[in-house]
């Protein structure tokens, strides 16, 4: 189970009763799991369709619990981006606004910084949130429409980080070739990556259904969701921090501005000064939970976080599909990739 400290108080030593309800649940939802269409891509990475979106297998018992088990406080924030979209970043920038303590971001890895909700959920335990501290944060990649009723209907907030797609699948290709896997699995190439990614199928996918959801969300319900681009954080990255601290209800002080404090965020946040860390550069992540044997390189949660590397991948071809179906799906909806090649 979920083994660092600030979260372990989440998992008490289950009762009888508990176990053999938890157990029972843990098989409804195995079975209802294998009743789902299923691709087997990405370096064997099984792939489950789940009300229209493309899941990992080892973690939708975590999605389907959580389902039933949430229940958000009106103080919760959700932080949500779909993968490879600068989760790691939002997740520090979102904990050191908080905390007012961006220098603990030198002795834990950003991941560990608020729990990944689905994650969280995959075990045969079920966690009880309310041993959390308030305010409490948590991450996931879940689309709008997945969430639970219960947080549709609670005043919790909801931050979502949108990146380009291009650059997403460029990310989700690294990644994915940088998973350890109980038997070693070919490198996967990149036109065979693409052409998954089109289609849909990658961890979560669509990924332009995912952003459309929580971008018409966030224009009907702005006190819902803050919607903001990758692009932009990166291009001026105190003004994001700003409007993330007077969305989550901290406000930088004119104390905390006279101190430099938006900027030691910034700082302490950036991608060059994380990379560098012994603490995320060293071991795995992800061996805690029961998830089909899947580790992760803590150092693949770093890999440049540049805007526009996908010049450095793709074809004329490949982008011009990327870009056609972005037409399409976006379509009056207002929403648009400004560091598109369209």
């Amino acid at each position: 189970m979920f083994s660092t400290p600030h979260f372990s108080e989440c998992f008490d030593t289950p009762t009888e009763e508990q176990k053999v309800d938890e157990l029972r649940a843990r098989q409804h939802h195995e079975e209802e799991i294998y009743s789902l269409p299923r691709h087997e891509g990405w370096r064997q990475l099984s792939l489950r369709l789940y009300k229209g979106f493309w899941f990992p297998e080892a973690i939708l018992p975590g999605v389907l619990s959580l389902r039933h088990h949430l229940r958000p406080t009106s103080s919760d924030i959700f932080l949500v981006s779909f993968p490879k979209s600068g989760t790691t970043w939002l997740k520090a920038l979102a904990f050191a606004i908080s905390t007012r303590k961006p220098e603990l971001l030198q002795s834990r890895h950003p991941q560990d910084c608020s729990p990944n909700l689905e994650t969280f959920f995959a075990g045969p335990r079920v966690p009880d949130l309310d041993a959390l501290p308030s305010p409490r944060q948590f991450s996931t990649h879940i689309p709008y429409s997945v969430l639970p009723k219960s947080v549709h209907d609670s005043p919790c907030r909801i931050i979502y980080l949108c990146r380009e797609p291009k650059d997403t699948l460029v990310s989700t290709y690294h990644f994915v070739n940088g998973m350890q896997r109980p038997e070693a699995a070919p490198q996967m190439p990149l036109t065979e990556a693409v052409e998954l990614f089109c289609k849909g199928l990658t961890m979560y996918g669509p990924v332009w259904e995912h952003q459309l959801e929580y971008w018409q969300e966030s224009q009907r319900r702005p006190e819902k969701v803050l919607f903001l681009k990758y692009e932009d954080l990166m291009a001026d990255p105190e003004a994001i921090v700003r409007r993330m601290a007077e969305y989550m209800g901290k406000p930088f002080s004119a104390a905390d501005e006279m101190n430099g404090m938006v900027g030691e965020i910034v700082r302490f946040s950036s991608f060059e000064k994380l990379s560098g860390l012994e603490i995320n550069k060293v071991g795995l992540w992800g061996k805690e939970f029961d998830l089909g044997h899947l580790a992760i390189k803590k150092a693949s949660f770093f890999r440049n976080g540049k805007v526009g590397d996908w010049t450095e991948h793709f074809t004329a071809e490949m982008a011009e599909r990327f870009d056609a179906i972005a037409r399409d799906k976006f379509h009056q909806s207002g929403l648009t990739h400004s560091h598109s090649s369209v």
